[in-house]
């Protein structure tokens, strides 16, 4: 198997795609056939265990989908080996760290509401 094949970063790509649509579709048909939900509904909902993990496992397919979209723009264009190595490092740090930020955003929503 050779190193850059693709076949597991298009496998992930699809697979964050249908976790995005299963969420997005979800959310959609409660929205439009659910009773009315107010920002207090939503809050009290969003702070409950399982919802909260729904809400990471979309950020961190969402994370994940940019990833392998990026990576392969920079694969494509980015051709300085150097520059290749900065440039996907840089969006490594910088995704890294908007995965921190939402788990610690659905924490202390937890926290705060419990």
């Amino acid at each position: 198997m050779r190193l850059f094949s693709g076949q597991r970063e298009f496998l992930l790509q699809r697979l964050t795609a249908l976790v995005m649509l299963a969420y997005l579709a979800a959310g959609a048909l409660w929205l439009a056939f659910g009773p009315s939900v107010t920002f207090a509904q939503w809050q009290s909902w969003s702070a409950k265990p399982l919802a909260a993990s729904a809400l990471l496992a979309l950020a961190l397919a969402l994370l994940a989908h940019a990833w392998v979209g990026i990576r392969d723009v920079v694969l494509d264009y980015v051709h300085p080996l150097r520059l290749r190595l900065a440039v996907l490092s840089g969006v490594a740090a910088g995704l890294a760290m908007l995965a921190i930020w939402v788990a610690m955003i659905l924490i202390r929503h937890m926290v705060a509401l419990a």
